[in-house]
C-alpha cells in the first residue's frame, strides 16, 4: 500500500509544541544564535555552541550510549574536526542542495556519527546547520526506508544519510512542501517536526 505520509503535509508547527522538549531545541538554538553573535567566523569554536550541542543531545538523544560520553572536550575536538565542511555547506539549504554538497555532508556526517551516533549525528548537525540537515532517529528511518526513502537502512554509514536529504529534497518538491508552510520557515526544520509528529507522536491534524 503507498504511504501517504507528505500528502497529508501540513505545518506542523503547534502539534510539535506539545512534545515537553520542543524548548530544548529553541535555547540550543539561542545559544548558537548568541556564539554566531559575538564569536563571527569563529562561532564553531566558541563555547556557546559547545553548550548548545550538548543541551540538545542530552535532551533529545539521552538513552543512547554515545551521548553519555560526551563532554566539552570531545565535543569541541567534533567541532574543530568537521569545520571546514561546515563552513563549506553554511550557504546550502535543502532545497538547493546540489551534487557538490553530498561529498562534504557525507564526510561531515560520519565524523559526527563516530562520536555522537547516528540520530545524534544528525540531531547536532540540524542544530548546526537546521536550513540544509534534516534529523531522524530510528523510528523515522524505519518508516521512510520501506519507500519513500529507500536506502538509508538504520542509518549507520555517511553513505546512507546522503540518501536521506537526497529522498528529502524530491519529497518536498514533489509535495510541494514549502508552499503548505508560512512564508519564511526553514523547511528542513519543519520537515523533522512533520516526521516527529506524525511518525513518533503519531498525531494527526484533526
Amino acid at each position: 500500500m503507498k504511504d501517504r505520509l507528505y500528502e497529508e503535509f501540513y505545518d506542523p508547527t503547534d502539534d510539535f509544541a506539545k512534545e515537553p522538549r520542543a524548548f530544548c531545541y529553541d535555547l540550543a538554538s539561542q545559544l548558537i544564535a548568541e556564539a554566531k553573535r559575538t564569536a563571527r567566523n569563529d562561532w564553531l569554536q566558541d563555547t556557546n555552541t559547545v553548550k548548545g550541542v550538548l543541551l540538545l543531545l542530552f535532551a533529545w538523544n539521552f538513552a543512547a550510549k554515545e551521548t553519555k560520553r560526551l563532554n566539552f572536550e570531545n565535543v569541541g575536538t567534533l567541532l574543530r574536526k568537521a569545520k571546514p565542511d561546515l563552513q563549506f555547506l553554511e550557504k546550502y539549504s535543502i532545497t538547493d542542495a546540489d551534487k557538490k554538497t553530498w561529498r562534504h555532508i557525507k564526510k561531515t556526517f560520519e565524523v559526527f556519527r563516530s562520536v555522537c551516533g547516528q540520530t545524534g549525528a544528525s540531531k547536532a548537525l540540524g542544530l548546526l546547520n537546521p536550513r540544509l540537515f534534516v534529523m531522524w532517529d530510528t523510528a523515522i528511518r524505519s518508516r521512510l526506508n520501506k519507500g519513500l526513502v529507500p536506502g538509508i537502512g538504520n542509518g549507520q554509514t555517511g553513505e546512507q544519510y546522503v540518501v536521506f536529504p537526497k529522498g528529502v529534497q524530491r519529497i518536498i518538491q514533489k509535495y510541494k512542501i514549502a508552499g503548505k508552510l508560512p512564508p519564511d520557515s526553514i523547511i528542513a526544520k519543519k520537515f523533522d517536526e512533520y516526521n516527529y509528529v506524525r511518525i513518533v507522536m503519531q498525531t494527526k491534524r484533526a
